[in-house]
């Protein structure tokens, strides 16, 4: 088999699969994050630098957010299982970068990561994305130009892949919608807030082993009860929403 078929196989069987690099970047993290001392030594502090490494987390699902709420149905970007696309998005935010889900999800990944405090460790998880999303980019494109040819090649010569470009903005056809979002995200915000009580604890777990001597749940503090309690909360009654009415449902989206 030539390279270039070869790339595009491990692309399209790593895309089918790409739901769960989360998975293994969270599971290498629970390796390290015992050894991880609270910044400036003090937990008050340590807070703050979770909430940074939040923020950076948050970031990457507004771009999320961004792309989908402009997205139709069945185009390229939109697509979970295979290679589906009815046409190539080329406004909103795919005018400034052509993947622009996968630099959310590198900016969502990234902040656990940050929580570490290791810029080895941050550097191997760079690596990884890298090597993992060139094969899954290289298979959607070599979809998208084999079906939309010259139109694709076009879009591509002027849109960068990864880095967004800061100008040449074309407003979206569609309207902004902010059901289809809270549809299809609404996973992601609970994920993220999920993994960051998990991380928290661990630490202070090893970081305040007088706590959990006293009480089982002794580490268990007012931060993680309204942080986590929020996320079940928000989590429970959209999924019911979803599931159970057609009030996120939008025609064509």
């Amino acid at each position: 088999m030539a390279l270039i078929e070869e790339l595009n196989t491990q692309g399209n069987f790593l895309f089918r699969w790409r739901s769960y690099i989360p998975g293994v970047i969270f599971l290498l993290s629970l390796f390290y994050i015992p050894f991880v001392p609270y910044f400036g030594g003090i937990y008050g502090k340590n807070l703050y630098w979770l909430g940074f490494a939040f923020l950076i987390s948050l970031l990457g699902l507004a771009v999320r957010c961004f792309t989908i709420g402009y997205t139709p149905k069945n185009t390229s970007g939109r697509n979970t299982k295979q290679q589906v696309a009815d046409v190539v998005n080329q406004s909103g935010i795919y005018s400034l970068v052509r993947h622009p889900l996968y630099v959310g999800n590198f900016l969502m990944y990234l902040g656990p990561v940050l929580i570490l405090r290791d810029f080895a460790f941050t550097m191997v998880y760079i690596m990884f994305f890298y090597l993992y999303y060139e094969r899954i980019i290289f298979a959607e494109e070599y979809f998208l130009r084999g079906k939309f040819g010259e139109g694709y090649l076009k879009w591509a010569d002027k849109t960068p892949a990864f880095i967004p470009r800061l100008s040449g903005y074309i407003k979206p056809n569609l309207d902004f919608s902010f059901k289809n979002i809270l549809k299809r995200e609404y996973p992601s915000l609970f994920g993220m807030i999920v993994v960051f009580t998990i991380f928290d604890l661990i630490q202070v777990y090893f970081q305040e082993p007088y706590l959990r001597i006293q009480s089982p749940l002794g580490i268990w503090k007012d931060f993680h009860t309204y942080f986590l309690g929020f996320g079940v909360v928000f989590y429970i009654l959209t999924r019911i929403i979803v599931k159970t009415t057609k009030i996120l449902e939008v025609e064509g989206r």
